[in-house]
């Protein structure tokens, strides 16, 4: 489905935003380190009461930002969410997210402590729905829900119960995310995303049943919403640049991604375009579907400048009619600073107006 409202060039955020101190004192990639642990830690310390309604101020902080930005795909800012993948699963049956393995993720690249499968991956209760109906109270935008994409769920667990079966596991957990997918179109909700980065890192398995699991996760709803997959090349990390370790998936392979994406169900495809530069002649792969460009790096602070936005959008629509085009963050904005945040968006939704003109 297309977005009813696109006319032109879109601008949208990917999906987490800056989390306040009073939420989580050390955010960023101390939560992406470690799967957000530290995050159901904190809530304990505080509170249910107290902490709920912290979310609920920063949630609002969130949308708030990105409508005076002018964005017009918003999300909550995911704020709600300790980890964009480890919150989700956390509320499925057959994952243990408290006793937890040691494992290698994102081609061996990264170690971190991982939750285990250890029985038959199944819907147990509503997972994002709050999420959803609270933005839907408060902002009359389009709103926005992510969910981890099977192919990454599966490189983020110890893969027990499966005895490492990637391919059945992938199902299992489409088939339980189904069911959140048709609750959130119950709802009212118009545009899903599925966070599925991995899809880059093995091309091969991506062809072979990433593609086809990931359609999996809203078949039957094809026409009810509009779905968007978000393929980037991994969220930034100082610490691992420092090393010399080469942690960022290969962008060359995403003219085989999207060449294979144009002929998917799905109807919007995430890509990073603002670090490493990519070659945006790798657009005209897409065929008919529509993009959702990063052309803000989410790993620097620095404010992207109005005129370096527009030459980035210029270069694009030598590939894309500009209702192909939608202008975004390479990926999450949870690395930097409220403020830089914000800017960036802003100079983001004047690009996209001058482009507009």
């Amino acid at each position: 489905m297309k977005l009813p409202e696109q006319i032109g060039i879109l601008t949208a955020t990917v999906g987490s935003y800056p989390k306040p101190k009073y939420l989580y004192p050390k955010s960023g990639r101390s939560l992406l380190d470690r799967f957000g642990f530290s995050f159901a830690a904190n809530e304990q310390s505080k509170g249910e009461l107290e902490f709920n309604a912290l979310l609920d101020q920063a949630a609002m902080m969130a949308i708030n930002d990105q409508t005076l930005a002018g964005i017009d795909i918003i999300t909550d800012g995911e704020e709600r969410r300790g980890h964009y993948v480890l919150s989700v699963i956390d509320r499925l049956a057959g994952i243990d997210t408290r006793n937890l393995k040691n494992i290698s993720i994102r081609g061996g690249t990264v170690e971190r402590m991982a939750p285990r499968v250890i029985g038959k991956v199944a819907y147990n209760r509503p997972i994002v729905a709050e999420e959803y109906s609270y933005s839907r109270s408060r902002t009359t935008k389009l709103i926005k829900i992510a969910l981890p994409g099977p192919s990454t769920v599966v490189d983020c667990v110890a893969n027990e119960y499966y005895q490492n079966d990637k391919l059945q596991l992938a199902y299992d957990y489409a088939d339980a995310i189904r069911t959140e997918v048709t609750s959130l179109i119950s709802a009212g909700c118009k545009v899903i995303q599925f966070d599925d980065p991995v899809l880059l890192r093995y091309p091969d398995e991506a062809r072979q049943w990433g593609l086809n699991a990931l359609e999996s996760c809203f078949a039957g709803c094809e026409d009810q919403a509009t779905f968007v997959v978000h393929i980037c090349r991994g969220y930034p990390d100082k610490s691992l640049e420092k090393k010399g370790i080469n942690y960022k998936a290969d962008q060359d392979y995403y003219s085989d991604i999207l060449a294979w994406l144009s002929k998917s169900k799905l109807d919007i495809v995430s890509i990073e375009g603002a670090q490493g530069k990519l070659d945006l002649a790798v657009l005209s792969a897409i065929g008919d579907k529509t993009v959702m460009l990063g052309v803000l790096d989410v790993g620097d602070n620095r404010v992207e400048t109005v005129k370096e936005l527009v030459a980035r959008g210029q270069e694009a629509l030598r590939y894309l009619p500009s209702d192909q085009l939608i202008l975004a963050p390479d990926c999450g904005m949870i690395e930097l600073s409220q403020r830089s945040a914000k800017e960036k968006l802003s100079n983001l939704t004047a690009a996209a107006q001058l482009l507009k003109k």
